[in-house]
């Protein structure tokens, strides 16, 4: 949707409704500083259009009654879908960004990374909850599909040829998940999505300087700077799955290999010696057998939570950030945060540590938020960054 298609006044009112809540025109034209005539015409342009309704008309003891306004409940929504190692995870939210559905669909079979295939798992899921959203609440606005791998440039991917887009598979990727050709779809590496989750509704609300370390299936890091999301040339900012190892695991890879689940689960199995029981299966188990008392499940988290540190460093040194939040499966342990700030510590930095307030939902989240981004810019012009700044804290709340 063009920047044209609102007037001025139109996209200012309707950026105030969605930064403020409920309003009466005299409120609008008290934050906004247009005239009352001018907001009287741009309410009914946005009523005509289906952006704006009454919300309730409020009587005072004397004089006229207050009509008080809000964004329209079918107004429309954006939808964030998460592509990961394991699961297909969809959050539908509305243009104010309230979440409306978040459901996660756990697939034990799915490759590791997104493909045609995976997308046509993800069409069906998708094609059911637009089904039952948008009764209440409007048409699909826009999409951003969240993949687990670097993509070569933030763009909206819907109807792209593969000739159009040097030989990618993501239009393929697009038409398999089969949102209607109209939608603006989006896609973006996972951890940036993560990162900007937790900065719209997480534990970054209110900051402009954040970095994000995943480590889990694979490891990477998402960096915000003066609140805008680095992506680097081809999008290869924040792959520190490729650096090289530090000294005591030199010959064993990158980091990726050493660092993820993978890594970790090799660094127990194959010193538990003489400990009873079967190796591990999981992250997960070797974290619960630390607990019990394992030295071997002890050492190997201790090495991780090295390398996470070691990390951890690289990001602080190169991003400066305010907050580093640990995310993933291995990152979100409680047990490991403790670890990491020590590892810190010893190598004199001072930084702020978070492991999220979202959990495993910041990637969908930040999805979402993306595709809400994209969809205001566009219909709102300058006007959006006041709207979107204003998604602080509501992702967990009912808009209803």
């Amino acid at each position: 949707m063009p920047a044209g298609y609102l007037t001025e006044s139109g996209r200012t009112v309707l950026a105030s409704l969605i930064a403020e809540g409920f309003q009466s025109r005299p409120g609008i034209s008290k934050m906004t500083g247009l005239s009352k005539q001018t907001v009287s015409l741009a309410i009914a342009e946005l009523e005509s259009l289906g952006f704006v309704e009454v919300k309730t008309i409020q009587q005072g003891h004397t004089g006229r009654a207050a009509v008080i306004y809000e964004v329209a409940a079918g107004a429309g929504w954006t939808l964030g879908i998460d592509m990961g190692s394991t699961h297909i995870r969809v959050a539908a939210s509305t243009l104010t960004g309230f979440l409306i559905k978040e459901s996660e669909y756990v697939l034990p079979d799915a490759p590791n990374t997104a493909n045609a295939l995976f997308a046509e798992r993800a069409g069906s899921i998708v094609k059911a909850l637009i089904s039952e959203i948008e009764p209440e609440h409007g048409p699909l606005r826009s999409a951003c599909v969240a993949l687990s791998r670097a993509l070569p440039e933030f763009q909206n991917w819907q109807g792209l040829q593969e000739s159009d887009s040097h030989g990618s598979d993501l239009p393929d990727i697009i038409r398999q998940i089969g949102i209607p050709s109209e939608i603006p779809v989006y896609a973006e590496n996972n951890v940036n999505c993560a990162a900007l989750g937790e900065l719209r509704h997480g534990d970054a609300r209110g900051l402009s300087n954040i970095a994000f370390l995943q480590i889990g299936v694979g490891i990477g890091a998402g960096i915000i700077t003066s609140g805008v999301l680095l992506r680097g040339a081809n999008g290869q900012g924040g792959e520190l799955r490729k650096l090289r190892p530090f000294p005591i695991y030199k010959g064993c890879g990158d980091l990726q290999d050493i660092l993820g689940a993978a890594g970790l689960l090799e660094k127990y199995n194959s010193c538990r010696g003489s400990e009873s029981g079967k190796d591990a299966s999981s992250a997960e188990e070797v974290f619960a057998r630390a607990q019990a008392g394992s030295p071997a499940a002890q050492m190997a988290i201790r090495d991780e939570a090295e390398g996470i540190a070691f990390l951890a460093t690289v990001l602080v040194a190169a991003a400066s950030p305010e907050l580093l939040v640990l995310g993933g499966g291995i990152g979100r342990n409680e047990n490991l945060l403790p670890l990491v700030k020590h590892g810190l510590a010893e190598q004199g930095i001072d930084i702020a540590l978070s492991r999220g307030h979202l959990g495993s939902a910041a990637t969908v989240a930040g999805a979402a938020a993306l595709a809400a981004e994209q969809y205001l810019k566009n219909l709102l012009g300058v006007q959006f960054s006041r709207a979107i700044t204003s998604y602080e804290a509501r992702w967990s709340m009912l808009h209803r």
